[in-house]
């Protein structure tokens, strides 16, 4: 059996995983561009933006306050 480095392989997939989050998010950002013009772009930016912090906060409250079930 091989010995894998787990911590590497995670690290390796987030790395690609955001990556191709950052391309595909580049091409529609690119054809919303294209088909409406530069402010729906900037909108869906702020917006993702704006879903982005809540899900940090959400994430850093979650983890200040572990849910105990008995």
């Amino acid at each position: 059996m091989k010995n894998h480095d787990d911590s590497r392989d995670t690290t390796d997939l987030l790395r690609t995983t955001l990556s191709f989050m950052a391309v595909n998010l580049l091409w529609i950002f690119f054809a919303v561009w294209l088909l409406y013009g530069i402010v729906p772009v900037l909108l869906l930016a702020v917006v993702m933006n704006h879903m982005i912090n809540r899900l940090e906060v959400r994430l850093l409250v979650a983890e200040r306050h572990p849910r105990r079930d008995f």
